[in-house]
């Protein structure tokens, strides 16, 4: 019971903090190439455990995005749950995986990602530069080795000496 509410702290503690990370305000040069923290977070829980459904918290996540930044609602809320999907159904397959491979092999899922909010945005009439939408993709797959790491590191059980 301890085990399961402690995934479950940490879960929602690392997306809480995601979404704060996604809501910084950087300077204009770094802003376009921020890394996109809430679908980082998501895909690592959703192929790491498989003991939390994050389907629904991606939905939630997705609809507090779109609250917050004012975007369209269920933008944010499709291109999560989409990633999250993808990422659950290919996990047997990623877990496989070296961290180097796992981290091209998510590229698709980030780029699928950019491209849905780039397609929303397009269908609403936010205008955008086309080619500023792909360096979140590029930030994004440098992060995933160092967010995989971190999160590794945290979740493991401390030795006994």
């Amino acid at each position: 019971m301890t085990s399961t509410r402690n995934l479950l702290l940490g879960f929602t503690a690392s997306l809480l903090l995601a979404i704060v990370f996604q809501l910084v305000r950087l300077p204009d040069i770094l802003a376009a190439a921020r890394p996109l923290w809430v679908p980082l977070v998501l895909a690592y829980w959703a192929l790491r455990e498989s003991r939390i459904s994050t389907l629904l918290p991606a939905f939630v996540a997705g609809i507090a995005l779109d609250v917050l930044f004012g975007s369209p609602l269920g933008q944010h809320a499709l291109g999560l749950v989409i990633v999250v999907y993808i990422v659950e159904r290919l996990r047997g397959i990623f877990i496989l995986f070296p961290l180097w491979q796992a981290t091209f092999a998510l590229i698709p899922a980030w780029a699928l990602y950019s491209f849905l909010m780039f397609w929303v945005d397009g269908a609403t009439r936010h205008q955008a530069d086309a080619w500023l939408r792909w360096l979140p993709v590029l930030s994004t797959t440098l992060f995933w080795p160092l967010l995989f790491s971190v999160m590794e590191a945290l979740r493991q059980p401390p030795e006994d000496e």
